[in-house]
């Protein structure tokens, strides 16, 4: 047997035997809080609509049958790896790019890179490398974090000099090494960081010999006016998640110089992450990059009509930070937020539940499903 029939007969097996859990699941009585996921969904809810495994593994076996016969990569090098790491360098203007298995790896490869013999960085109080990645870089890289911004995403240019100066000129000077910026901040209702002040906290760090690392996870959801290979050239290595909204069961990548990428992929062995194949998220990462751009722009466009037609009933109030990315907040009554969440429920469209006067309106492709107006009558009736 050849090496493409077996790895078609491999995954229609895997597909087969997916399927059928996915339809003992649909025959389950499902959660009277939430619509099925399936293919007319609406998510209004996060950065894609939750994975479905046999919709994944049919798409997966489908690339599969038309690939290159050399797609399979050997210790993620070559194949449909390569691929998507030439195609995220230049998306990103990067010399070179790696796939890594997980966001917390690349975000950690990348700050030890950039801090190198200067073991002290920045971050944001609110981001995933200070609050969800258990210490990674202090107990395994020996790299001590300061944070900038409390309860905000974006850090003051005074607040990155006060830091920078006060570890520079303590009794027992400190040089800060890099400075990490999550753009943008899931925990700040997704607001970006400017890219104005972005320039002015690099010229800053540069000043100082500090080199700039960008959590982008989430990067490729901003609206349409963000210019991303421009964001993106102001940082020394940038991360990308390819399982956030780029149908990938796992995995990110981390793009930079070579000689930085170079020493990344050696901290990736170290790490123990350098994984025997890699080529199955890689090849359905791909697959969605090139149309994925335009889309969340047409899905943007979506969002901002439906809220124009809100804010012009006079029963909502736009409260969206000027720098969001892909959340939304929307005053309106607790009542008409839970009689939309409700009408939403019975329509297959998930709406989140109000908070605080607000009601957060994630914008993801899957707006595209539906027209406008339908959301309009489920939110004002």
């Amino acid at each position: 047997m050849d090496r493409r029939s077996f790895l078609q007969g491999s995954l229609g097996a895997a597909a087969a035997s997916i399927a059928l859990q996915g339809v003992a699941q649909a025959q389950a009585s499902p959660s009277p809080q939430e619509p099925l996921a399936d293919a007319d969904g609406v998510w209004f809810t996060g950065d894609t609509a939750p994975a479905d495994s046999a919709a994944m593994a049919a798409r997966l076996a489908a690339l599969a049958q038309h690939s290159d016969p050399n797609a399979i990569d050997r210790y993620l090098v070559a194949g449909e790896v390569k691929a998507l790491e030439r195609a995220f360098a230049g998306l990103l203007g990067k010399e070179d790019c790696a796939f890594i298995a997980t966001g917390t790896l690349a975000n950690n490869i990348a700050v030890r890179v950039l801090c190198g013999k200067h073991p002290r960085a920045l971050v944001q109080r609110e981001s995933h490398l200070y609050r969800d990645e258990v210490d990674s870089a202090q107990r395994l890289s020996g790299i001590n974090l300061l944070t900038l911004a409390p309860d905000r995403a974006v850090p003051t240019l005074e607040e990155v000099r006060a830091a920078i100066e006060a570890s520079e000129g303590a009794r027992y000077p400190m040089q800060i090494g890099a400075v990490s910026l999550e753009s943008p901040v899931r925990r700040a209702n997704g607001e970006m960081v400017p890219l104005d002040r972005v320039r002015e906290i690099a010229g800053l760090a540069r000043a100082h010999g500090a080199r700039l690392h960008l959590d982008g996870a989430r990067l490729l959801l901003a609206p349409p006016a963000l210019d991303v290979r421009a964001y993106a050239a102001e940082f020394d290595t940038v991360y990308v998640s390819l399982y956030k909204y780029l149908g990938a069961p796992f995995g990110a990548v981390l793009a930079g110089s070579e000689a930085d990428i170079a020493e990344a992929r050696e901290l990736r062995r170290l790490y123990g992450g350098t994984l025997w194949q890699g080529w199955m998220p890689a090849m359905l990462a791909r697959d969605s990059l090139p149309d994925f751009r335009g889309r969340i722009v047409q899905a943007h466009g979506h969002a901002a009509r439906l809220i124009a037609a809100l804010v012009a009933s006079g029963k909502v109030v736009d409260r969206t930070s000027p720098h969001a990315s892909n959340i939304h907040l929307l005053e309106m009554p607790e009542a008409m937020a839970k009689a939309a969440h409700e009408r939403g429920r019975q329509a297959g469209v998930r709406i989140r539940h109000w908070q605080q006067g607000v009601l957060p309106l994630f914008v993801n492709t899957t707006i595209l499903r539906r027209p406008v107006d339908e959301y309009v009558a489920l939110f004002l009736g």
